[in-house]
């Protein structure tokens, strides 16, 4: 168990299963060791709270936990009929799964194992927008909604912007990333910009704006400058930057494709 965050009523761990090598060392010689890249789950334990999961994340649960499918991602009462039917058109629209699972009750939760680095976090009272493919779970007084991010798309004219996962409330969230957690940077925002060349924010907090832009007032000085788009995020709020995510042997996107449309989902194949 390498990290773990606790809130009222839940507790979330991740465990990480140490990597043998694959074959035994020679006697006599000089070998290097082939050790895979360990296997990590999370562990999730409640007492008397409630936890949101991706859909498909769990492997194995025990206790009193009771499960249900919610189109308003863990908040109570659901928004009634209206709520089911905007959540419905924009599931439709958009190819999202409507409904997320909800866990309440006693009992430990454990996910499917993974290759994957995980990296825990904690929600004060704020919402956050997480990069589509990155959400693994929350617990607590989080709820799991949908965010339509039209950076891109008002830069290029288009009426569609990307869906995003947006998480509401107080409580701490785990998300996923092919790079080590200890390889984020959370940066403190207060009434600053950031520009990113690349996708190396996995998430950000929604009291910042959001926007993708030239790196140059005009098309030419953005060709000659060789950076395309950038994404900017202004005002004050907290934003998790990877900023080996592009690097080389990394999953991660880099450069201007990066900045217009690359996500996580996209780098992972999912």
């Amino acid at each position: 168990m390498t990290q773990t965050l606790t809130t009222p009523g839940a507790a979330v761990s991740v465990l990480v299963y140490t990597a043998q090598p694959l074959e035994e060392p020679l006697h006599g010689f000089h070998q290097t060791l082939n050790r895979p890249d360990p296997y990590r789950q999370l562990r999730v334990e409640l007492n008397g709270g409630h936890a949101v999961l991706e859909p498909g994340a769990l492997q194995w649960l025990r206790g009193d936990i009771k499960l249900e499918a919610s189109a308003s991602g863990g908040s109570q009462g659901g928004g009634g009929l209206g709520g089911l039917l905007r959540g419905a058109v924009t599931a439709a629209a958009t190819g999202e799964t409507l409904f997320k699972t909800v866990y309440r009750g006693s009992g430990q939760i454990t996910t499917e194992p993974t290759r994957l680095h995980y990296l825990l976090g904690e929600l004060r009272g704020e919402d956050l927008i997480v990069d589509d493919g990155a959400f693994v779970a929350a617990a607590g007084q989080i709820t799991v909604g949908r965010h339509v991010n039209r950076g891109l798309a008002n830069t290029l004219g288009s009426g569609e912007g990307r869906v995003q996962p947006r998480l509401s409330g107080s409580g701490v969230f785990c998300l996923q990333s092919p790079v080590y957690h200890s390889e984020f940077d959370v940066l403190e925002l207060q009434d600053d910009t950031l520009k990113v060349d690349g996708n190396l924010v996995l998430a950000y907090t929604a009291g910042l704006q959001f926007s993708v832009e030239r790196s140059s007032r005009s098309l030419l000085g953005s060709g000659r400058t060789g950076e395309g788009y950038l994404q900017v995020y202004r005002g004050t709020g907290r934003v998790w930057l990877a900023p080996t995510l592009g690097g080389p042997g990394t999953l991660g996107l880099g450069g201007a494709a990066g900045a217009a449309g690359g996500n996580l989902s996209e780098i992972l194949g999912n």
